[in-house]
């Protein structure tokens, strides 16, 4: 049922298109006019111009005064889909079939043009235009609404944190991207899901998801951990927020949470540096007040020898007196002289003095060899610059060999060949650091060896210029590394020995460093038959960072 009702408040401006036959005006533009609003015509007499105006997305109502159904048709089927509302007006006399081909062509309603007739079309073309515009103020809000759930969309799924909804039974309802690629499943196959098969609770506590739910609790920052299957736990930070209902009660929670590994890695290895530089600091130290006595040791050791010399040639003269005065008949000479034999015999003299001139020559090389342990102490224990410098690769290599050496020289044979090497850019204390790793990781090996009963204990050290780089390699007879290990060797915190005998940490730091220097370092090796790791370092970084993947 129509209504007669036309006092509604209108909009400012209606606009109707007319498909009017020739001639002058009849009633059905006054009869339009009566609508109670602003209204604007496009008049029309001829089937393109009409198709034309009402493809204007502004028009709100074509009406077809007395056109043929063929006209309307086409008009229409123009207009496709996005057609705005029409009304057909026809002749007093026609008949019934005419207004059911009009509604098959597809226009909205009809008005016979009878005594009510100036009356019914006003009100008929006014209810069309409002559920137009009704319509069309639901397709714009229908199309708002679409476009923030996509916005909306694309913000959980940028966000750089796993974002994960939860119902009040566990089950999720929405995962993010980054949710999926944390927690190692599909983000749309997680729906339905229990949050309980990532975040397990306890015997003796809920997990901090469940609390939330459960209790209301808010967490933001806490830290936790989560199962993964095929993996160790992975520790995260997570915030959880409950879903509250119009009456305060929970029916679901929301938790963002990010993955801590590489950052507790980090915190591990600035640790681990941090106690490097203390060690440094202390060998620096230590070394400090080594060198001072061992300067006036080593200066000593040599003016002994010299003294020694002299002595020598002191007693070259005092030989021959001895020879001369044998020659002379002196009662008193002859006893003293056979005094001298006796105690010339007693001592030993030809043996203290060969065996004191060893002694001296063995305290000097002893010394001396203390003095290259200080300096090279005193050199790898020395801050690196932030910067790269130009380095001798080779120098590195054999100061570190030579501190490392120090511990292991009654058991391990230390085996050394540098090839010719050009100076390279890079961090010297960083790769002294890397190269110290892998002798410590060699000998380390080599002892769990012996103890099982090698008899082999020797440690290679080869470097060379290779594929426009540096390559330094370390081999080592040690127990060797199996096909899994080596699959997770340079992985943060793993680890091969016992507890508290290594935090996993050396081998990751190491190869982290020799990726910053743009290069890169790879294992050989099989259980029971040693390790070969090698190193590989561009000449050019930049050149190398550019081909890398």
């Amino acid at each position: 049922m129509r209504s007669n009702d036309t006092s509604e408040e209108s909009p400012a401006l209606i606009r109707i298109v007319v498909f009017e036959p020739p001639g002058p005006p009849n009633e059905t533009l006054a009869a339009l006019d009566r609508i109670g609003a602003e209204v604007e015509f496009s008049r029309c007499t001829d089937l393109e111009t009409c198709a034309q105006a009402a493809a204007d997305d502004e028009v709100d109502l074509v009406v077809f005064d007395r056109r043929a159904t063929t006209e309307i048709s086409a008009v229409l089927a123009a207009l496709g889909a996005s057609a705005p509302p029409s009304v057909a007006i026809l002749d007093k006399g026609s008949p019934e079939s005419d207004a059911l081909e009009a509604f098959r062509a597809g226009v909205s309603d009809c008005v016979r043009e009878a005594g009510d007739y100036a009356e019914v079309l006003p009100v008929v073309a006014l209810e069309q235009i409002r559920r137009w515009r009704q319509q069309r103020k639901r397709a714009v809000a229908d199309r708002k609404i679409a476009w923030l759930e996509r916005y909306s969309e694309n913000i959980v799924q940028s966000i750089n944190s796993a974002l994960l909804v939860v119902d009040v039974d566990g089950q999720i309802t929405l995962a993010n991207s980054t949710a999926g690629a944390t927690l190692d499943a599909d983000p749309l196959e997680m729906t339905a899901r229990s949050i309980d098969e990532w975040f397990p609770s306890s015997a003796l506590e809920p997990s901090l998801v469940r609390q939330t739910l459960e209790k209301g609790v808010r967490f933001r920052g806490a830290e936790t951990m989560i199962a993964l299957p095929g993996r160790d736990a992975v520790p995260i930070g997570i915030s959880c927020t409950p879903l509250l209902d119009s009456d305060g009660g929970t029916h679901g929670a929301v938790a963002i949470f990010q993955d801590l590994s590489e950052i507790k890695q980090l915190q591990q290895q600035i640790l681990q540096q941090e106690k490097m530089a203390s060690i440094g600091q202390l060998a620096a130290g230590v070394a400090h007040e080594i060198n001072n006595p061992m300067g006036f040791i080593h200066a000593n050791l040599y003016q002994m020898a010299e003294y020694l010399d002299d002595l020598d040639a002191y007693l070259e003269v005092v030989d021959s007196l001895v020879e001369t005065a044998n020659e002379v008949a002196n009662p008193a000479l002859g006893s003293v002289l056979g005094r001298l034999a006796e105690t010339r015999k007693r001592v030993d003299f030809n043996f203290l003095r060969e065996d004191f001139r060893k002694a001296v020559l063995e305290s000097q090389e002893g010394s001396e060899r203390i003095r290259h342990i200080v300096r090279d102490l005193r050199d790898f224990s020395h801050k690196g610059n932030a910067e790269r410098s130009l380095a001798d690769v080779n120098q590195c290599v054999d100061t570190t060999a030579n501190i490392v050496f120090t511990m292991m020289k009654h058991s391990v044979v230390l085996e050394k060949e540098y090839g010719e090497l050009p100076e390279l850019s890079c961090y010297p204390m960083e790769l002294k650091q890397v190269f110290m790793n892998l002798l410590v990781n060699a000998y380390q090996s080599i002892e769990e060896a012996l103890a099982s009963g090698s008899r082999e204990a020797a440690i290679r050290i080869v470097t060379a210029e290779k594929n426009a780089g540096i390559v330094v390699r370390v081999t080592d007879t040690g127990v060797g590394i199996s096909e899994s290990d080596r699959q997770r060797i340079f992985d943060p915190f793993f680890t091969t020995k016992e507890v508290g005998a290594g935090t996993g940490l050396g081998l990751s730091t190491s190869y982290a460093i020799i990726e910053r220097h743009g290069g890169h370092m790879t294992v050989d090796s099989e259980p029971q038959q040693g390790a070969t790791f090698e190193v590989w370092l561009p000449l050019d970084p930049v050149a190398a960072s550019s081909e890398a993947p």
